[in-house]
């Protein structure tokens, strides 16, 4: 480690995609109107088994510790889908910047489903 003025330490934390996605897919999973997390679709890396766990449904990229997320998202049968999707943006962005203390620049939400569910009479 590297001895800054005032005999501080300079720490370097890293913080892996998996647990930013883990973060993400939790905080999303708590907004009403969502249904389910959707596993993302399928690309190379998928394919060869690179992404598991919560990356299969959070995309993550960062860059200089400043990170956007992509989110993969049904929602349930009569929601609106602008109002969830800002509270899932919302919840995701506080939820990781709370956490980990990293920037998040951008999270996008891709509604790849609605949630239908049968009326009972």
């Amino acid at each position: 480690m590297k001895k800054q003025p005032n005999n501080t330490v300079a720490t370097s934390l890293v913080i892996s995609d998996d647990v930013i996605a883990s973060i993400a897919m939790s905080a999303a999973k708590d907004i009403d109107g969502v249904g389910s997390l959707v596993q993302r679709p399928t690309d190379i890396r998928s394919v060869m088994k690179i992404f598991e766990g919560a990356l299969k449904y959070v995309e993550v990229s960062s860059s200089d510790k400043v990170y956007t997320l992509k989110v993969h998202i049904s929602i349930k049968d009569g929601e609106k889908i602008p109002a969830v999707v800002s509270e899932v943006q919302k919840a995701v962005k506080n939820a990781v910047q709370g956490m980990t203390g990293c920037a998040v620049s951008k999270v996008n939400v891709c509604v790849a489903d609605v949630e239908i569910t049968e009326k009972r009479t």
